[in-house]
Parts: C-alpha cells; structure tokens; sequence
C-alpha cells in the first residue's frame, strides 16, 4: 500500500482514537493497556496486501529517545523529593548496580543455556536490565494500588533514573560488537559511563535552576509555560547527544527541579505533560510495535519465552536481592515485591534499536527477542502487581470510586 501524506496523518490520528477506544473496553477484562497498544502496532506495518510495510529504525529509535525523554521528564516532575530523600541510595542501586547485575546475571544465562557468544549475551542482558518507567507509572496509576510509605517511591525512582545505566550498557557493548578486533580497556568504560552521568547530572542541573529563574522573573501567557519546558526537553536531548551526556538523566533531574520548586501555574504544567506523557507513551508503543515484524517472531519464540522466565524468576531477583543488601531495613518481603514488579516497557525494545541502527551481528534477533520479552513482562508481572503487593504485605487495590459518566 503507497501511504501519501495525508494517508499518514489520517492513519495516525486513527490510530491514537482507535487505542483509546479498545483500551477502554481491555481495561474491563483486566487486560493491560500498554500490550494492547504493542499489539495495534504489531498487526500493522508487515507490508500485507491491505497493510503497509514500516522499516525505519534509525527514525524509529529517534522519535522513542525524545518520546521516552518527555516521559522521563514527566516522571520527574510529579515526583515528590521529599519522599524520595529517605530512599534515595536504594533506589539510586537499584537503579545502578541493580541494572548491572541483573545484566550480569542474564548474560551469563544466556550464554551458558542459548551458547551466544559472552559480548552477544550481555548485550542483550543490558537491552532488558531496566525497568520501563511508562509501564510503572501506568501499570501503578491503573491498578489503584496504594503501596506501603517507601515502597512506591523505591519503583518510581528506579524506573526513573535506571535507563541511564541501561543505556550505557547498550552502546558501550553495541560498540564493542560492532568493532570486535578494537579491545576497549575496562578502565575507558568506566571513565566513559562516570563523565556521561556527570554531563547529564550537570546539564539538568542547569536547565532546571536555569528555566526555573525563567519562569519566574519573565512574565510568560498562560498557555507558553508549557511550550518552553517541551523545549527545553528537546534542547537537553540535543545536548546531551552533542557532548555524550546521558540525555534521560538530564531530564529526569531538571524535572525533579522544576516539580518540587514553587513557581507560578506550575500545576497547569502537570496537567499538560500529564497528557502529553500519554501521548508520547501512546505513539511510542505504537510505532515500536510498528517496527517488529510479526513473522519474525516465532523463530525465537522458544528463545524469547526461556530468557523472559529467567529475567523474571532468576536474573531480576538477583539484582534486586544483591544491590538492596546493604540496606539493613529492607525486609525480604520488600525486595521479594521489587524483584517482582521489574516491569518491562517500551524501553528495552527502544535500546534493543541501537544495535540494529549499529549494524551490529545477529542485532535483529536481540531485537525479536526483546520484543518477546517486554510482552511477557507485561502479561505476567503487569497483571499481578496487585497479588504481589497483597502476597508481600507491601500494599493493598483501593476500590476504584464511581465517576458519574
């Protein structure tokens, strides 16, 4: 099927009415939204006689990177600093030695039980070594769980600030791959990873005391508030790519800044990234699962389905159970409830996209199989959050109140 212009803007806008029409009905059968979403993208862009054939990861990965930025930054905002500051170091390992152990742990699985090569294997244990922050935040908003004090503050912050170390992971052995004959020392890596956190840390230091002085001193309409933070959101991005900064650790921080700072109509601006992140996490699912090919699938399916069993009961839990050791106050029914909900998003298939636009080796099964495992996360530990919550001890559902419609 030839797509003119208008064909595409009219495909799109149906799309985004069509996922919010059967997400209302999925929602009553308890089937999680964000899976419905993945799966509209999936049925289109195979190129069948009455579909159309979607092959653009390059641009793919682009639109995902700015659309999980807006994400992140909304994460950011509507966080509570003061509730993180007593979890802070739990979450902030979970978020890093977390993320490298679990990597740790599902490579050497990988590698041991599919016989991948060691550098193939911790690549895709880095591509799914994140939670998703889209999928926790959704995942928790509509299931009406209110969890023990600590407890949702431990599951934002790591959602929010883990892809940073995710990302890393992923480029720094997609490049490594992508070159096998250059040894890269170990010593570089960590020199690399420490100067990208401080760029990103720093820039959205910046950006977030330096738009906050903005809104301020400058008397802005009502409806340009929010343009100017977009903006600036894309401007991080941008710079965070010029310099080799970790352009989601920039956003996430200048958001925390602006969120938890008093400024005029600050409330309006939650409103609106509040739909924009939906609309970013709506068009983010949709076009992901536009990239997949359907018909790739079942050839790793045996694959896919044994490491999302493993990621789930063996190399979460062990990067839960190791980074959150030190902590003395942990109870194991806490981390029995972490280890649990380390959702899976849109996150891993967009980092399983930069080897594909890298050219590297055997990049487009890392791709299926991340795919596999994102929709088994979801089926699985997206529909039992609430049992684990009430299993643990660690929360229990509200009654959803009835809303006159």
């Amino acid at each position: 099927m030839h797509l003119t212009y208008p064909t595409i803007l009219l495909l799109a806008a149906a799309l985004i009415i069509l996922n919010i029409i059967v997400n209302r009905f999925a929602s009553r059968f308890g089937a999680p939204s964000l899976l419905v979403t993945l799966a509209i993208g999936l049925s289109l862009g195979n190129g069948g006689e009455y579909d159309f054939y979607y092959n653009n990861p390059s641009l793919t990965l682009h639109i995902s990177e700015l659309a999980l930025c807006v994400i992140i930054f909304t994460g950011g905002f509507e966080s509570n600093w003061n509730a993180f500051k007593p979890i802070l170091w739990r979450g902030v390992s979970l978020a890093t030695l977390g993320v490298l152990l679990t990597m740790a742990a599902f490579g050497a699985l990988a590698h041991w039980l599919l016989g991948w090569p060691w550098l193939q294997s911790l690549l895709l244990g880095a591509v799914v070594s994140g939670t998703d922050a889209a999928a926790v935040f959704s995942i928790l908003e509509n299931s009406n769980l209110k969890l023990n004090r600590g407890a949702r503050e431990v599951l934002e912050l790591e959602s929010g600030a883990n892809d940073p170390m995710a990302f890393f992971l992923t480029v720094s052995l997609s490049a490594l791959m992508a070159a096998t004959a250059v040894e890269v020392p170990a010593t570089k890596l960590a020199f690399d990873f420490i100067q990208s956190m401080l760029i990103g840390l720093g820039t959205g230091f910046l950006a977030g005391k330096s738009i906050l002085l903005l809104v301020r001193r400058i008397p802005l309409k009502r409806g340009q508030f929010p343009i100017v933070l977009l903006a600036w959101v894309v401007i991080l991005y941008a710079v965070n790519h010029l310099l080799d900064g970790s352009a989601f650790l920039a956003v996430y921080v200048a958001g925390i800044i602006l969120g938890n700072s008093p400024w005029v109509q600050r409330d309006i601006n939650v409103h609106f990234f509040e739909s924009l992140s939906w609309l970013m996490e709506t068009a983010l699912f949709l076009i992901l699962g536009l990239q997949v090919k359907i018909y790739n699938l079942p050839e790793v399916m045996r694959e896919g389905l044994l490491m999302a069993a493993l990621l789930i009961f063996v190399a979460r839990p062990v990067g839960v159970f190791a980074s959150l050791a030190f902590f003395r106050n942990m109870t194991w029914r806490a981390q029995t409830f972490f280890a649990w909900v380390g959702l899976r998003g849109a996150t891993p298939i967009v980092f399983a996209l930069i080897p594909v636009v890298g050219k590297v080796p055997e990049a487009m099964k890392i791709l299926n199989i991340a795919f596999i495992i994102v929709t088994v996360s979801i089926l699985v530990q997206g529909t039992t959050v609430a049992t684990a919550a009430k299993f643990t001890g660690v929360g229990k559902v509200e009654k959803k109140s009835k809303i006159p419609t």
